[in-house]
């Protein structure tokens, strides 16, 4: 990838703007793009199905991975610069969603993909109009945006009220309001009655008050606020508040939008799963030739071919070759998996080494991991316990308003009978909870804004709360716990013939090949005679030097004993879960060393405050039981399991839900999705899967687990603001309906008491202190 940026003169610019982003991973290297993504947007249709713009260019959407600060936004907005026939692109970091308008007549959006993967972005397709704003939410925005425009125009008039306009003037001034008030009213505030006459017709029908929906009261001091304004312009005489009710409105229904932008947002993740599993297939004829087809042509019996560092498109049963699969995705192991004829293979599995021809068993949703995210598409964006208890409050509160209005009149009956219609009034709109209304939906969307700022994104409300009522964690450890993927752990012998090796594994499919070049480079030494030797190493002659790298026992074949000291050093590095290879160079052992998957630095420390804190922590891998008891015996968990299916993970939180724990997820796979999505909140992290994305309640976009612990502590501090204020809200209408009783608040006080208190809310839950990144508050 350093290459091709200098190449296209964008080295020190990138490197600039990476320092915005320190705490990202390093930029990968330059790769290859898949054959098969590259059909699949170079397919006729591709272009065919994107949404027309002016001048013949068409605007699609694709998901890149591999972007993760500003330096990439800037990079992959370059297209078209030097892409000819690309005339916009607008990447969404956070969504990894890049949007382009090409002209289909100059460019394919396969030619996109191509100057993309010069930089190590991989491009996939996505579906049309996915991720799209709905009908619902655009008409929201609409009816919001005319709310605030009535209410901005209706408080210009009430200056002129408020500064002591006299006459004709003020007489011009209160009519205004009024026809301004009609479509702010009738228009703006139309859901509000239609769900409070909704709920009032099932109250009706099931004779149960406790029906009624928050809507209903709210409705109620709206319309009677307006009423009375109304009559008062009408007959001539007393106070207008036509700017309060407008101002109201408008809030209300900004809360409304913001709740629904945030579902829109969160459900647009599902559409991910398109992009896990290849689209179309090479499948084999009768006559051995090959075509590439779409996946849904494939037919259980069908023979496909899957080369090298591509992803199997089905699941089936390996008819020729011999190769190893990494099913880290899907199963949580990290070592590669040798397979040969007859070993079955998992559609969403990356074939390292060498070409396979698979017979289908099974395509789309009938596969492994077809049938995972189906099970994880069927949840739903779920509602926090403390809003539906405040929806719920609606009943009683309309009662209880009721039942103060009854006391009320009848006070002010036997009291002084012409004060009763001003101190009805002034009660309705003084105990409208419009604060109680909002203050549940903004905190939790103010919250899950400052999350997302933090690297944080929460998928529903129910997330934040179920956040601060969680007592066992299950913890996944390839990409959790570890940092997920190999690195050089441990090594011994010539440094020389490691840097022969390394170079010789820079034309190597394999995450062993990738740890060694991270560790040592690639040396400008010129490299023949290659050869990939399916399950045990690769050979070839590096700067005219025979060099072998791969397991121990293929170079002990080759080159004969390795000797005393090593063999003990290789069997220890196994035993902590490391994989060992040796090098030999000139037909003579020459060195050894360890890839493994190191542990996040900061997992001991979480691991034990959790601990602390009266968590009970668990951890369940689909990795090999050794492996997974090193890292258990490193963190100190006594509650650790290896070879770990992706369907027991799930039974396994489903037995601790039994047990009435409340359980927190982690994990970053395919293996991890139905897990995540059983548990009580699943929080995928940073640099995961995209099943794991859509199936999390939670999903970390900054690597490692300090954002899961911000996460915790963020949700803590958010419920306690939610809380203040919904005891703000209760407490401004008990003190204000006691005073509406008591004669002490007349109507115009009422009206302008009603949106001051909404503003307050809005005001608190904007300054609430909730996530913090890296010891600031967001």
């Amino acid at each position: 990838m350093r290459e091709a940026l200098a190449e296209a003169g964008y080295g020190a610019t990138y490197d600039r703007l990476r320092t915005l982003a320190p705490a990202v991973r390093a930029a990968s290297r330059a790769q290859a793009p898949e054959a098969l993504v590259l059909a699949e947007l170079d397919r006729a249709g591709a272009l065919a199905e994107a949404r027309p713009l002016d001048d013949g260019l068409r605007e699609t959407d694709l998901y890149v991975d591999g972007v993760h600060c500003a330096a990439c936004v800037w990079l992959i907005e370059r297209l078209p610069y030097e892409v000819e026939g690309v005339a916009a692109a607008r990447l969404d970091l956070a969504r990894a969603r890049l949007t382009v308008a090409v002209d289909p007549q100059v460019v394919r959006l396969g030619d996109v993909g191509r100057w993309l993967a010069r930089f190590g972005y991989a491009a996939r397709p996505s579906r049309p109009e996915a991720g799209r704003a709905t009908n619902a939410e655009r008409r929201l925005l609409v009816r919001m945006g005319v709310a605030w425009a009535l209410a901005g125009n209706t408080m210009l008039v009430a200056f002129a009220l408020y500064s002591g306009a006299t006459g004709a003037l003020a007489e011009a001034a209160r009519w205004f309001s009024l026809a301004l008030a009609v479509p702010a009213v009738g228009y703006g505030a139309a859901p509000f009655f239609q769900r409070a006459w909704a709920s009032l017709t099932l109250a009706a029908r099931a004779n149960d008050l406790r029906r009624l929906h928050l809507d209903t009261p709210i409705a109620l001091g709206i319309g009677v606020g307006a009423g009375q304004s109304a009559w008062a312009v009408l007959a001539g005489r007393g106070e207008v508040w036509f700017d309060s009710i407008a101002v109201l409105i408008a809030a209300l229904l900004t809360a409304r939008w913001l709740q629904l932008r945030s579902r829109r947002l969160a459900a647009e993740a599902s559409d991910r799963l398109l992009a896990l599993v290849p689209r179309v297939a090479r499948r084999v004829g009768a006559r051995g030739t090959v075509e590439v087809v779409e996946v849904d042509a494939l037919r259980p019996g069908d023979l496909v071919e899957v080369p090298a560092g591509e992803v199997v498109p089905v699941d089936g049963v390996v008819e020729a070759g011999a190769s190893r699969l990494d099913r880290a995705a899907l199963t949580g192991e990290a070592r590669p998996e040798s397979v040969a004829e007859g070993a079955g293979v998992e559609a969403g599995t990356t074939n390292l080494t060498a070409p396979l021809r698979v017979r289908v068993r099974a395509v789309g949703e009938a596969t492994r991991v077809g049938r995972l995210l189906a099970w994880v598409e069927k949840g739903e964006v779920r509602r926090a316990p403390v809003v539906l208890w405040a929806d719920r409050v609606g009943g009683h509160f309309v009662v209880g308003v009721l039942a103060l209005a009854a006391l009320t009149a009848g006070l002010w009956a036997w009291l002084d009978p012409a004060q009763v219609p001003a101190h009805l009034t002034a009660l309705l709109v003084v105990t409208c909870p419009c604060a109680l209304g909002m203050a549940t939906p903004l905190a939790l969307a103010v919250a899950q804004g400052r999350a997302a700022r933090a690297g944080i994104f929460v998928k529903s409300d129910e997330a934040v709360q179920r956040l601060t009522e969680v007592d066992t964690v299950v913890l996944d450890k390839t990409g959790t716990l570890t940092e997920g993927r190999m690195e050089v752990v441990a090594w011994a012998g010539d440094e020389a013939a490691l840097d022969l090796a390394s170079t010789l594994d820079a034309l190597a499919t394999h995450p062993v090949a990738d740890a060694l070049m991270r560790a040592r480079g690639v040396g400008p030494g010129r490299v023949t005679d290659v050869e990939a030797v399916a399950g045990q190493g690769i050979r070839g002659t590096v700067a005219g030097w025979p060099v072998s790298v791969g397991r121990p026992d293929w170079i002990e074949a080759e080159a004969g004993p390795l000797g005393f000291e090593w063999p003990r050093r290789l069997a220890a590095w196994a035993e902590a879960g490391h994989t060992p290879v040796a090098v030999a160079v000139g037909g003579r052992p020459a060195a050894v060393f360890a890839v493994g998957d190191r542990l996040r630095p900061e997992a001991a420390a979480l691991v034990r405050q959790w601990t602390a804190e009266g968590k009970a922590v668990h951890l369940l891998s689909g990795d090999h039981p050794a492996t997974v008891a090193a890292v258990a015996t490193q963190l100190g968990l006594e509650q650790a399991r290896g070879h770990v299916s992706p369907e027991a993970k799930r039974e396994a939180i489903e037995a601790l839900q039994a047990d009435g724990r409340t359980v927190l997820m982690v994990g970053d796979g395919v293996n991890d999705a139905a897990a995540l999505r059983q548990a009580d909140v699943g929080a995928a992290v940073g640099g995961g899967t995209t099943a794991a994305l859509v199936a999390a309640d939670v999903f970390l976009t900054r690597r490692g687990l300090e954002p899961l612990r911000e996460a915790l502590d963020g949700s803590a501090r958010a419920m306690r603001v939610l809380r203040r204020l919904l005891a703000l809200s209760l407490a401004y209408n008990a003190v204000g309906a006691a005073a509406a009783v008591a004669g002490l608040v007349t109507p115009l006080v009422a009206a302008a008491a009603m949106p001051v208190s909404s503003l307050a809310v809005v005001g608190l839950a904007l300054a609430q202190p909730s996530f913090r990144r890296s010891g600031g508050l967001l």
